[in-house]
């Protein structure tokens, strides 16, 4: 149901209605029956004009859905559903207006306000068009309410009509890339580190299927597929043979802070969603906190739901202006996860708190010893990560 409506004159209207004022006036004062009947036929489209746009969105239904997620500078689709549920009249020159502006923007922060032109929506008929939006910015997004138009048929009058359909938009981190020089920075487990498996044994877990290859095991076969499919499928396991990551964010910033400032710390967030893609994409999730306004630490095996998790806890913090947050809140609950053959790294906005992040790094080694000795980055400026990670190029760039 829309929440309000309006109709409402538009400049074209505005105009009619001077020259139908002007020819009245002028029929009057002449005595010309002709004029009299112009001014009649002008009077009638206006009158014409507001019954039929009244009519068009009389009962119409419209809905809006979000198709997936995306990150900061990705083209994200919104589909838009228009449905009219009268069984004779039709409705034409429909155009739905959205309006999505960012949770907690500055007031000089304008909306962002996509519009769609349905031409024809036949009796009973659903129609959906969706739009294509680039946010810049990571974080939840309000959307809505939709606004509703028509100035069918003789675009005179514009009748409107808003539907309180509102939602929200969740906006992951912007990805980057790793560079080669990464690589030597943080090599690659070596083989053997896992132990020896037997034959047979299943790595991982269950994540999806695939065909049958020459050498998979009888035991991996998934007999419900095979069936559906009437060739073989086998299940497909995760294989974790890179070194598992252990990564600790520190958002740091004062109150009040400059626009570069905020920078870094997107340029950290955006680093962490990397690296924790990276990590996911070769089977071995560990442990994700972050020392934000709000304390996060996150630790799983599946690399499906902890990327998912890992990316709404980045595109959610916001930092903090704390001196000392990070070893007090924190200590407790991850360095007691990490075991020894686990990659520890810091990454920190802080240019002045180095020796704090390394005592807490040089804190987290077990009492047993560990193999892996930890990393630090703090991320005054942004060529502090250039050797290692770079920026993608922004969709609204290089077009949809």
């Amino acid at each position: 149901m829309p929440a309000r409506h309006r109709t409402s004159l538009c400049r074209e209207g505005w105009y009619l209605l001077l020259l139908l004022a002007v020819v009245l006036a002028w029929a009057v004062l002449r005595e010309n029956n002709l004029l009299l009947l112009v001014s009649g036929v002008l009077c009638g489209m206006l009158l014409i004009d507001g019954r039929m746009s009244r009519g068009t969105l009389r009962r119409l239904e419209v809905r809006r859905r979000i198709v997936a997620q995306g990150h900061a500078g990705d083209w994200i689709a919104v589909e838009i559903e228009v449905f009219n549920p009268r069984r004779r009249l039709a409705s034409w020159a429909v155009a739905v207006e959205d309006c999505v502006v960012r949770r907690g923007a500055p007031a000089r922060e304008r909306p962002v306000r996509p519009r769609l032109v349905f031409p024809f929506v036949a009796a009973g008929q659903r129609v959906r068009q969706s739009y294509r939006l680039c946010l810049p910015r990571r974080g939840r997004h309000d959307l809505g309410p939709l606004r509703v138009s028509t100035r069918f048929p003789f675009g005179l009058i514009r009748r409107t009509v808003w539907f309180d359909s509102g939602a929200e938009l969740l906006v992951l981190p912007r990805l980057g890339q790793l560079q080669p020089n990464w690589l030597r920075h943080c090599p690659p487990a070596p083989h053997g580190v896992h132990g020896a498996r037997r034959p047979g044994y299943v790595p991982g877990d269950f994540f999806a299927v695939r065909e049958w290859q020459s050498g998979d095991s009888v035991r991996w076969v998934h007999w419900r597929s095979t069936a559906r499919h009437r060739e073989l499928v086998v299940r497909q396991f995760e294989q974790p043979g890179e070194r598992p990551l252990a990564l600790l964010v520190d958002l740091w910033a004062p109150e009040h802070a400059r626009p570069e400032l905020l920078q870094r710390v997107e340029l950290a967030v955006s680093f962490a969603a990397t690296l924790v893609a990276d990590s996911c994409r070769r089977r071995s999730p560990a442990l994700l906190t972050i020392a934000a306004a709000q304390n996060i630490c996150l630790a799983g095996r599946g690399a499906g739901p902890f990327l998912r998790h890992a990316f709404e806890a980045l595109a959610l913090a916001e930092p903090v202006s704390s001196p000392a947050s990070l070893v007090a809140s924190l200590r407790d609950d991850a360095i007691r996860q990490i075991g020894p053959d686990v990659e520890l790294l810091v990454v920190s906005t802080r240019a002045d708190a180095a020796a704090e992040l390394a005592a807490l790094a040089a804190a987290g080694r077990p009492a047993a010893g560990r193999r892996i000795p930890p990393r630090l980055i703090v991320i005054d400026d942004e060529a502090a990560l250039r050797p290692y990670f770079v920026w993608d190029q922004p969709a609204a760039e290089t077009g949809p």
